[in-house]
């Protein structure tokens, strides 16, 4: 290597033999890595000058628009060409609003009204009409059975207990019964008393309750013993005015559902409790209790407990063909009713008709309609219509979601 200028030559790049015989290779010069790093650095600091110079610059173009101010276009043109369009907008609505176009007012006075309020009509139309009451009434026990003395006596035997379960006709106590003679004898002397005994039958089947005798008891004619639970249950259903209405015929029976029970079964022995006025009320006055209630009896081969849920069904009858309207364009609801035909002039008038059957959305026409003829679906005076009575037409915003 010369001392000159730092590079190797060729004969300093070979490799030089070692103590053992092998070449290894020269070591590098000092110079020549001193000289590398100084020009790395020098590289550096150009870049950092350069930056510095630019982010100088653009400090200075800053300083410059900030000396000039925002010009005319900001501070003159845009604020006025602002107040120009709001002032031209305000004077339009001051002349839309205060100062119409006669011409056009004349114009459009002539002009026929776009669109009319019109009541809806229904026609009378043939169809079915099926009158099934459904009804949800409870399960209830059978009332108790007393248990009365049929004579005047003593109790000498007890043959039972109370909570034991007895068949209709079991004897239940015996009752002593001492007749003192009236006639005397022979001798002049009144003869003992005639003593018989009389059996005490149990008047129903069931569990015997609060039958508490004791022996050597004085019971008199028509004195309470106790009383049977019957082993039967009936089912009670409540019965508005408005459903008695919609029995044109008295029913026998009943088809009851019992919800997690057995399958529906005819409840035999249909009958129609007409609700019993409170004790001391007064003749026509109203004492909050209005509903009457169907009950009839649970066969005895269905298994029931008191207090259960009943759904029950009331057949009252199926009417087929027969001319119908919507309950909503009637006024009234049983035997006769009131509605509004619209004559061939377009004139109303009101009509008395017939009434049949009905399932609470149709009602049977007997007479007083033809079939056709058209009436108003909303009678004035009827009953306001529940819009979400039916969830086929139900409005979800309206009525949420609505179970059929």
């Amino acid at each position: 290597m010369r001392a000159d200028d730092g590079r190797i030559d060729a004969e300093d790049g070979a490799l030089a033999p070692g103590a053992d015989g092998t070449r290894t290779a020269p070591e590098t010069a000092p110079g020549h890595a001193r000289h590398v790093a100084s020009a790395r650095d020098e590289r550096r600091a150009a870049g950092a000058r350069s930056r510095l110079e630019a982010a100088e610059r653009s400090a200075a173009r800053r300083a410059q628009r900030q000396a000039r101010g925002p010009g005319p276009w900001r501070t003159i043109v845009w604020p006025a060409l602002r107040l120009l369009v709001v002032a031209v907008i305000a004077v339009a609505l001051v002349k839309l609003a205060f100062f119409p176009d006669a011409a056009a007012s004349e114009a459009g006075g002539a002009l026929p009204p776009t669109a009319a309020m019109e009541e809806p009509l229904v026609p009378a139309t043939v169809g079915t009409v099926r009158n099934d009451l459904a009804l949800t009434g409870q399960v209830m026990p059978d009332a108790t059975v007393a248990i009365r003395s049929t004579q005047t006596g003593t109790v000498s035997r007890i043959l039972v207990a109370d909570g034991q379960g007895v068949a209709a006709g079991a004897e239940l106590y015996v009752v002593r019964v001492e007749t003192p003679a009236t006639q005397p004898g022979e001798d002049g002397t009144l003869p003992p008393p005639t003593v018989r005994s009389f059996t005490i039958a149990s008047p129903a089947a069931g569990v015997l309750t609060g039958f508490a005798l004791l022996p050597n008891q004085q019971v008199e004619v028509g004195t309470e013993t106790g009383a049977v639970q019957p082993a039967t249950f009936h089912v009670d259903a409540p019965l508005t005015a408005q459903e008695q209405y919609r029995l044109t015929t008295q029913p026998t029976e009943a088809q009851v559902q019992i919800p997690g029970g057995p399958a529906p079964f005819a409840c035999t022995g249909l009958v129609v409790l007409q609700p019993t006025p409170a004790a001391g009320a007064t003749p026509g006055e109203d004492t909050g209790v209005s509903t009457a209630t169907a009950r009839c009896q649970v066969p005895g081969d269905v298994r029931v407990f008191a207090g259960l849920a009943a759904d029950v069904t009331i057949a009252g009858g199926v009417a087929e063909g027969v001319l119908t309207l919507p309950t909503t364009a009637v006024l009234g609801s049983a035997d006769a009713g009131t509605v509004v035909r619209i004559a061939a002039d377009g004139s109303q008038e009101e009509v008395q008709v017939q009434l049949g059957l009905t399932d609470g959305q149709q009602i049977e026409i007997r007479g007083g309609l033809a079939e056709g003829e058209e009436v108003l679906q909303f009678v004035p005076g009827g009953e306001p219509v529940d819009p979400c009575a039916d969830p086929a037409t139900a409005d979800p915003m309206l009525c949420g979601e609505v179970m059929p």
